[in-house]
């Protein structure tokens, strides 16, 4: 039987065992605490050093500015504004069901609620997987909201400001077609650019950044893109950021390049003016003597600023110009095809007096009487009343289908076509913008191979068609170079809209250069002829293009009036050249379902011209 406790505690050689056992533990215990405190302190010190400073220190994209757009007289027609987003952390988030009741608590100067339940549940569950990216739960904030959302920090802990750059069009619609837009880059973009990055050394897309989808945003983002920079800043416990880390490595960004285009704003925006959003059509305007394009509009319009709008709102923006039967997000200037009608005449006549078959004191053996006999049925000129006999000059001024038809069975098409794509129909014209068109000359090869499986064979008869400009297609872009080929007589030059690529420091990266397309194959006599006609067209009492005439400047140019299979009426054409001679200027007006070209294109034109030669000396 054991002894009783209380004579062991008695017993002093059982209390000094008690004491030595209880001073062994408290050491154990006291070697394994410092022992675990090195193992923390020492040899995992530097770890966990490094797992404090991720927590205070964010790693920071500092997004490079994007090339601005400028119009040859330097003003500024695409630009960067701010844009605040506010979105949320995942990494910063504490407790998400009060967070979302504190966000959904605010309220806007009208007693409005700031931020979409809706919204902001999605993001919040989406949170859980993607832990390291910004989750925007309200996009283009007004200042005022996020001022409110600064206030109120300390309720929001993961919810943070982000400021990003958005394209800003100062013009509006105004060469919206031409400059483009821009929209959010795709997922496989952003993986994409990933490969790219390695390669060339460009900084990648990340989500959320934006690249140009149309015109020149499109046709020119690696350089208005710019390389991003980046930086390490701390932030405290409510996500702010106090400072940038400086002894951590930082890149700064490189900004995009600006780019200084030919276009000039005043008369684009004069050419948008006059061409109403309830008219279909474009007007181009070059400069014959090296291919620069001064305007490009093209309507209806669109205005590439509802792009940079907030998701909902460009959803909206997007349905409404998707879904319209009007197509305003088709540029008409270059992807629009039509059928020349009597400008083609031009083509024609050049061909003819290369030919040596005509010149120009000639008559056809037919007087026009109203129409043309061929085959089993007349072909009828767009004037009942008839011309009569009249040679080339008077026949392009009054614009005599009966002579053109009889010229084109002299010539056949194989001629014709040789001398339109010397003016550069047909085919595309390489400018700087990738939605191009390149357009249809049609033979008797081309003819079978596109209609042969209808049982639709060719026939001389289509000459007759095709030398009146019926069954060509034609740009816009394309007639106004040949109106400058016709004008120049010698070259014809690559339409293109940038001038200059300059770098952030203002240096010249690139610049353009005439760029010779073709020889075109006149004589002078040949090429006088043809100038007299033109003016003929604008300035006798026969012509057909009275409207677009300029007081002290010698106009010239050639009606049109091409069928249209769509409407009752004609597509109205119209283009021309100034001062003939020694041309600055030539313009091609093209507008659907409209009627006759002397009647409601050549006015446009004339509009134009006036405006142009206002601010430029007549020579």
């Amino acid at each position: 039987m054991a002894a009783p406790l209380v004579n062991r505690l008695d017993d002093p050689h059982y209390r000094a065992s008690a004491v030595r056992s209880l001073m062994f533990f408290l050491l154990a215990a006291a070697l394994i605490l410092a022992g675990r405190l090195f193992y923390l302190q020492i040899i995992k010190g530097s770890y966990h050093e490094m797992l404090s400073a991720q927590n205070s220190i964010r790693l920071q994209i500092v997004k490079a500015p994007r090339g601005l757009i400028y119009d040859r007289n330097g003003l500024v027609i695409a630009r960067n504004r701010p844009s605040y987003q506010i979105a949320i952390l995942p990494t910063e988030l504490k407790n998400p069901d009060e967070l979302m009741e504190h966000l959904l608590r605010m309220k806007d100067a009208t007693d409005r609620p700031v931020f979409d339940s809706n919204v902001v549940d999605w993001s919040l569950q989406r949170a859980r997987w993607r832990k390291f990216q910004p989750l925007v739960i309200l996009e283009d904030a007004p200042f005022d909201v996020v001022a409110m959302v600064g206030e109120h920090q300390t309720d929001l802990p993961g919810v943070v400001t982000v400021v990003e750059s958005r394209r800003s069009y100062p013009y509006g619609a105004a060469a919206g077609h031409m400059i483009g837009y821009m929209d959010e880059v795709r997922e496989d973009e952003v993986q994409d650019s990933k490969l790219d990055a390695e390669e060339d050394g460009t900084s990648p897309y990340l989500r959320g950044d934006r690249i140009g989808r149309k015109g020149l945003e499109k046709h020119y983002e690696d350089d208005f893109r710019g390389k991003d920079g980046v930086r390490y800043v701390k932030v405290n416990a409510y996500g702010r950021q106090i400072e940038v880390v400086r002894e951590m490595p930082q890149y700064k960004p490189v900004a995009g390049k600006n780019i200084y285009t030919n276009i000039d704003i005043r008369l684009q925006c004069l050419a948008e003016s006059l061409l109403s959003d309830t008219v279909r059509g474009a007007v181009v305007a070059i400069d014959p003597r090296n291919g620069e394009v001064l305007v490009m509009a093209s309507s209806p319009r669109m205005d590439g600023n509802i792009f940079s709008l907030s998701r909902a709102k460009r959803g909206k923006e997007w349905a409404r110009l998707a879904l319209d039967p009007a197509r305003p997000l088709n540029n008409r200037a270059v992807s629009g095809g039509y059928e020349p009608g009597s400008t083609f005449k031009g083509v024609v006549a050049v061909a003819a007096l290369q030919s040596g078959k005509i010149n120009a004191a000639n008559f056809m053996p037919r007087a026009c009487t109203g129409g043309y006999p061929f085959g089993n049925r007349v072909w009828k000129c767009w004037d009942p009343r008839g011309h009569g006999f009249v040679n080339l000059v008077d026949a392009f001024t009054r614009s005599c289908d009966v002579y053109f038809y009889q010229a084109g069975l002299m010539l056949g098409m194989d001629r014709i076509n040789k001398v339109a794509r010397e003016f550069g129909l047909g085919e595309k014209t390489g400018i700087d913008l990738d939605e191009e068109r390149a357009g249809v000359l049609m033979d008797s090869a081309s003819y079978n191979a596109s209609y042969g499986g209808r049982n639709w064979h060719w026939s001389r008869g289509l000459i007759l068609n095709l030398s009146i400009g019926q069954g060509e297609i034609s740009t816009p872009l394309q007639l106004a170079n040949y109106a400058a080929g016709l004008a120049n007589g010698r070259q014809l030059y690559r339409p293109h809209i940038m001038h200059e690529i300059r770098n952030a420091d203002g240096g010249v990266d690139e610049a353009s250069h005439p760029e010779l397309l073709r020889n075109i194959q006149m004589t002078d006599a040949e090429h006088r002829i043809l100038l007299e006609a033109m003016e003929q067209v604008v300035n006798s009492p026969n012509g057909t293009a009275a409207r677009a005439r300029v007081p002290g400047v010698l106009v010239g140019g050639k009606t049109g009036s091409a069928e249209n299979p769509h409407g009752a009426k004609t597509h109205a054409l119209f283009i021309c050249a100034a001062p003939l001679g020694n041309a600055r200027i030539a313009i091609a007006v093209v507008l659907e379902n409209m009627g006759h070209g002397g009647t409601f294109a050549a006015p446009i034109a004339g509009a134009l011209l006036k405006r142009f030669f206002e601010h430029e000396p007549h020579g």
